[in-house]
């Protein structure tokens, strides 16, 4: 099935699932044990097959011929037991129990009999920002463990209250029949999806042939719940409002937002920067984890908040996340926009005695999979830090626009300094610098800084590959201006909008012919210098779950003229998190401006097969862990 012909599909199933809610899901269930049924019967005939021989064996008919249907019958019989049975993995995490962090363990045990859940059999702490439920099948699905995973990051990013909507949430989704088989179906969904990938893997005729039948049934099954996963979405929010109130379980969502991107924006790229500093962080002050609780306490600035939420709610929703975007949310609950307050103290201190051994258990577990990057990323500062004292020592006049806007780059590599003056005598010196352009944009426009759009407009009249780009950064501006009560002129504003659309038109054409085209099409070895490789894997550097990753360049004839890269993975998490770590990543890279064109992030054994990078020799190694 083709994008366009699932995307239609999808739509229709949202129509449905509108209409007659019902039907709707009598026709998710019946596709569902449709897949099941179709399996069963195939290891009925195998195990047919099999009784057959045996039955001709006893009457004393023997035959050479038979050992190949005899083999086939066992493969047969051994691939659909497989697809039966696929085993899911527990999660992982440091466990607590009632005895470390009582008063967390009462709060669940009320959360839990208001919403009438299921019971929790551990409880568990990772680096994640997130928090969720999940379940692991046991007796063939007849049974379940349920594992609450709660992240750090969030423990320490809200307050109590704010945490207990926030598991009153994932509760939601297991309360009821209509929680049981929303829950039923992610599980099958999940299943479908390994079941796909083994079968992918597996060299035998048999599997080979399996797998054209998954391959036909896995997106159409995924169609057709789409609807139903996030319906289940709204319908945890409304049993965190029952609970809560819907005011806070807005403000939650909002707080979520704000911190996450916080979170990366800010504490990360700060605590990275300790790396030419410190070879062994752990063993100075503490880990990442031990500070997070202090950092994301402290007040985000007021700019930056507006900002963090203003691009939140310009978010789309699209058809690779089941999750609503917040503007939907908000508008489910019947809540406006707007965080009136941060969490006044976070809710680590409900962890108990664990608190230190789970921030030690993360911190040791964070330094064994970043210790050699560390050790790289402190190297590649020290070269930034040699190139900025090489440059201060040269002579200013020598100095290029080029050279200019690399110094500014190792000012915010290595400081905290805004590296406008030195942006600003880059574009002294080439007035229409696009590098120099979008990056100052993109430092003032939170502030509202008149200068910006002149900055936008020198960018959008002098490089047609960055009109895009431009119209994007001028909308943020233009929402900054309001929100600082300086709005633009009414004709500025519609001048804007105008070119936003016919730039997101062109873009989104370009973009569908880029993302149509696979990626080993045309290919060429990228053509990245060595400042734009050092930020490329900065920015990988800091995602633990990336194993490897690879850089390719395409030449394609696609208008607006644009470069055009793929980033490609080896991901250390599961599939069902693949999709929203290339995403993670592309709007980080594109965020960070690391890239010179169009960049796709995929994830091999997700996106692309494992053969097709293989096959790619002109692919550069960006990052290799072990």
């Amino acid at each position: 099935m083709d994008a366009a012909d699932y995307v239609n599909l999808l739509r229709l199933n949202e129509q449905a699932s509108r209409s007659d809610p019902h039907a709707y899901r009598r026709r998710v269930l019946r596709f569902a044990l449709l897949g099941y049924l179709a399996v069963f019967l195939l290891a009925l005939l195998a195990v047919a097959g099999l009784i057959w021989l045996a039955w001709r064996l006893q009457q004393g008919r023997p035959a050479a011929w038979m050992i190949w249907p005899g083999l086939a019958c066992l493969g047969l019989l051994w691939a659909t037991l497989q697809g039966l049975r696929v085993p899911m993995a527990a999660p992982q995490g440091e466990r607590i129990t009632a005895a470390d962090a009582p008063e967390l363990f009462k709060a669940l045990d009320k959360i839990r009999a208001k919403l009438r859940g299921p019971r929790l059999h551990a409880v568990l702490v990772n680096g994640e920002f997130n928090a969720s439920i999940q379940q692991q099948p046991l007796m063939l699905g007849l049974a379940h463990r349920n594992y609450l995973v709660l992240g750090w990051p969030m423990l320490a990013a809200l307050e109590p209250r704010r945490l207990y909507a926030v598991i009153a949430h994932e509760y939601g989704h297991l309360r009821g029949d209509h929680g049981k088989l929303s829950a039923w179906i992610y599980r099958t969904r999940l299943a479908w999806a390994q079941l796909g990938r083994r079968y992918r893997e597996d060299s035998s005729v048999v599997s080979f042939a399996l797998s054209g039948f998954v391959q036909w049934y896995t997106p159409r099954f995924d169609a057709l719940s789409f609807a139903l996963a996030r319906e289940d979405e709204y319908e945890a929010d409304r049993a965190s409002a029952r609970l809560f109130g819907p005011e806070l379980a807005a403000q939650t969502l909002q707080e979520i937002a704000v911190k996450a991107q916080h979170l990366d924006a800010e504490f990360w790229p700060q605590w990275w920067r300790r790396a030419r500093l410190e070879p062994a962080p752990l063993q100075a002050e503490g880990g990442p984890f031990a500070e997070m609780g202090l950092a994301l306490q402290l007040a985000v600035p007021p700019e930056g908040l507006r900002d963090y939420l203003m691009r939140e709610l310009k978010r789309l929703a699209d058809f690779d996340d089941t999750h609503p975007v917040l503007k939907d949310r908000l508008a489910a609950l019947r809540q406006r926009a707007g965080l009136k307050r941060l969490s006044q103290q976070s809710s680590l201190e409900l962890l108990g005695e664990a608190r230190a051994r789970v921030a030690q258990h993360l911190d040791e577990h964070w330094w064994l999979q970043n210790r050699k990057e560390w050790a790289q990323y402190g190297e590649r500062l020290r070269e930034q830090q040699a190139q900025a004292e090489a440059f201060a020592a040269r002579p200013q006049l020598e100095l290029t626009a080029d050279e200019w806007v690399q110094w500014s780059d190792a000012i915010r590599a290595l400081l905290d300094d805004d590296p406008s003056p030195w942006l600003e005598r880059a574009l002294e010196l080439a007035p229409c610098h696009p590098r120099a352009l979008a990056e100052l944009a993109r430092l003032h426009l939170a502030r509202g800084d008149a200068r910006v759009g002149a900055w936008l407009e020198l960018l959008y009249q002098t490089h047609e590959d960055q009109a895009w780009l431009a119209a994007q950064l001028a909308q943020r501006w233009i929402d900054a201006c309001q929100l600082q009560e300086r709005p633009v002129a009414p004709e500025l504003r519609r001048l804007w909008r105008e070119r936003r659309e016919r730039s997101e038109l062109l873009e989104h054409e370009a973009w569908q012919a880029f993302v149509d085209s696979p990626p080993w099409d045309q290919g060429i070895a990228a053509q990245l210098d060595e400042a734009e490789l050092r930020n490329l894997r900065g920015v990988l550097l800091r995602e633990a779950d990336v194993r490897m990753a690879w850089v390719g360049e395409q030449r394609l004839p696609i208008r607006p003229a644009r470069r055009h890269f793929s980033i490609w993975l080896q991901a250390r998490c599961r599939d069902e998190h693949a999709d929203e770590l290339a995403q993670r990543l592309y709007e980080r890279i594109n965020d960070s401006g690391a890239l010179p064109g169009r960049c796709r992030v995929l994830v091999i054994g997700r996106h692309v097969e494992p053969a097709r990078r293989e096959a790619c020799t002109e692919l550069k190694l960006l990052l290799q862990r072990r």
